[in-house]
This record gives C-alpha cells, sequence and structure tokens, in this order.
C-alpha cells in the first residue's frame, strides 16, 4: 500500500514539473523578439536564445548574435540580394563591399564540423531583446539558416 501511494505521489511530482516544461516550449519559451538597429535600419524579427551560442566578439569580449543572412540587407542595403552562398566565402563578401560599408568585418568561429571559420559581421548601433536594451553590439550572419522550420530568424547566446 506505501508503494503504490509512493509510486502515486511521485507520478504527480513529475506530472506537475514534466507539464511546466512542455507548456513553457509549447509557449515559445526559449524564442524572444529582437530589434536591431543601425542607422536609419531598423530590424525586428524572433530569435532563438541558444545556450550553446558561446561566440563572443574578440575585440571587446561582448556576446554576438548569429542573424540569417537572408535578413542582413535589412540592416545592411549593400547585401540586400545576395545570394547566400556568397555569405559562405566572407573574405570576399567584406572585400567586395569594405569601400560601400566600413562598418563589415570578419568573426573568427569554431562550431561542430568547423575547427576554424569566419563570419562576416556587422556592428549595430543598438539591440534590443524582449524589454533589455543591450546597447551596440556585433552581428554575425550565418551563411545557413539558423532554423530548420523558419520560426526565428536569429540565435543569442550570452550577450553579457
Amino acid at each position: 500500500r506505501g508503494i503504490l501511494i509512493a509510486a502515486a505521489l511521485s507520478y504527480g511530482a513529475l506530472s506537475l514539473v514534466l507539464g511546466r516544461q512542455f507548456a513553457k516550449t509549447q509557449a515559445g519559451g526559449g524564442l524572444c523578439p529582437l530589434t536591431l538597429t543601425k542607422g536609419e535600419k531598423t530590424l525586428r524579427l524572433l530569435a532563438l536564445i541558444d545556450t550553446g551560442n558561446t561566440l563572443r566578439d574578440p575585440l571587446t569580449g561582448e556576446g554576438v548574435v548569429v542573424l540569417d543572412c537572408g535578413r542582413a540587407g535589412a540592416l545592411v542595403p549593400e547585401l540586400a540580394g545576395v545570394p547566400a552562398q556568397a555569405f559562405q566565402r566572407p573574405v570576399e563578401l567584406l572585400a567586395r563591399f569594405a569601400g560601400e560599408e566600413p562598418d563589415l568585418r570578419l568573426l573568427p568561429y569554431q562550431a561542430v564540423g568547423v575547427p576554424c571559420g569566419l563570419l562576416l559581421a556587422v556592428r549595430v548601433d543598438r539591440a534590443r531583446v524582449g524589454g533589455e536594451e543591450l546597447g551596440p553590439l556585433l552581428v554575425a550572419m550565418s551563411p545557413t539558416p539558423v532554423s530548420d522550420g523558419g520560426s526565428y530568424r536569429a540565435l543569442i547566446g550570452a550577450l553579457t
């Protein structure tokens, strides 16, 4: 009888804990609104809070937002219409647009299967995550989609 009561209490506790976690996931607990501003350009999109994203600006030590390259033209008009394949060669892109957009730079990174890579990046004037103002930060453009389903267009790691 004691075992049945203990099993019932354990089941109830687990259901409560896991039910709340499932509800949080369903409600988009890992997603948040992101607003990036560069000059007169403002980009609003949904971002995933990615705890595995440890990408940092090597100059400032601040965290970096990783943006789907398909949205880069909204911040840097010179990049509008540039095909995603071109972002796989960031050195060539930087050379092509450096005179037109002086805020572009290369950002080194490592990932699974990529021991040493480069991303094209730009510093934005302002970033707002949810209701929190973060000020200027670096935004790197991913040559591959950051979301397999398209529900979000950026990844946010530890930004502080």
